[in-house]
């Protein structure tokens, strides 16, 4: 082979021209292959941002009608709410004007009788003066309020201040006792002080009882017209003509959004996307066919140097 190379060099040199050319190709053939992944990545891009931007036109715009749609639809709420609160309060407004009567009565008859005011609470009542299951329930929780906190304040203190100011445990536990019931002593002297104040003549209390509970009854039947009016209430008592074109003419937009953005999404998949892809192909082809063209050449050009190369071979064999 040594032999070979040194006595023709020029089958040498077309060996290497060969291979030079091959090369070419190959360089060639790779450059395409970028170009045609290239594209196909622009396509998958493309189509993703024309569509994305598409959708996002569409729903800006159906998001814009479906705030005009709401918009309308709570001012219609609003209005039946106004219309609904012109009923109620025309419905009770007899009964509220006899409670406020009630109420200045009863402000009248303590101011008379020299007794405070806050006689006429539910407290007081629970608590000085029960004779309903609310106000004894009111006047137990009361009493166990005021049980609670004489507790509240022996436990809050710390036991390092206790421990420090006194050392023997058993006199510890005179303290907390005597702290205990002096705060129940402290309550329960209040209590009758506003018991002996308050009750200097128990038929007012149960004059203002009687009529605390005419206070009630005319509540309790405020509550049933409110319950009655907002279950009879109806459109047809109030003129919504105007409000529900505006809202059937909101709703008729959103639908047509929506159809639209549907057609365009639509259209976009089955025409858009193959215009873009043979827009691109047909840019790359263009890119590539000066490449096909040049391997085609560059083939023919190996071809001949090959078979020069074996034409030479053949004759040094012979």
């Amino acid at each position: 082979m040594a032999d070979e190379k040194a006595l023709n060099p020029e089958l040498e040199e077309l060996k290497k021209q060969i291979n030079v050319l091959k090369g070419k190709v190959t360089t060639l053939e790779s450059s395409k292959k970028e170009l045609e992944k290239e594209v196909e990545e622009v396509i998958g891009r493309t189509i993703y941002e024309k569509k994305r931007g598409l959708e996002r036109s569409y729903d800006e715009v159906l998001k814009e009608a479906e705030h005009r749609l709401r918009a309308k639809e709570k001012e219609k709420a609003d209005e039946r709410k106004k219309n609904l609160e012109k009923v109620i309060n025309e419905n009770t407004k007899e009964t509220k004007e006899n409670n406020i009567y009630l109420i200045n009565h009863i402000k009248s008859i303590l101011k008379e009788n020299k007794i405070p005011s806050f006689v006429n609470s539910d407290f007081y009542m629970g608590a000085w003066y029960p004779t309903t299951i609310k106000e004894w329930v009111i006047g137990i929780a009361a009493v166990l309020i005021v049980l609670l906190i004489p507790t509240i304040i022996v436990f809050g203190i710390s036991r390092e201040s206790l421990l420090k100011a006194f050392p023997n445990n058993i006199l510890r536990k005179i303290i907390c006792a005597l702290i205990y019931f002096g705060v129940i002593f402290v309550f329960g002297l209040i209590w009758l002080a506003i018991d002996k104040l308050t009750k200097k003549n128990v038929d007012v209390l149960k004059e203002v009882k009687e009529i605390r509970k005419n206070i009630d009854d005319n509540n309790k039947k405020i509550r049933k017209i409110i319950q009655e009016t907002n279950k009879d209430m109806t459109d047809d008592k109030f003129d919504y003509t105007k409000l529900d074109r505006e809202i059937e003419s909101g709703k008729l937009e959103v639908d047509n959004y929506k159809k639209k953005r549907e057609d365009a999404i639509n259209h976009f998949e089955t025409v858009t996307v193959e215009d873009i892809k043979k827009k691109a192909r047909e840019e790359v082809e263009r890119k590539v066919r000066p490449i096909d063209t040049e391997i085609e050449q560059v083939k023919k050009e190996i071809d001949n140097l090959q078979k020069k190369h074996d034409e030479l071979k053949l004759s040094l064999a012979e």
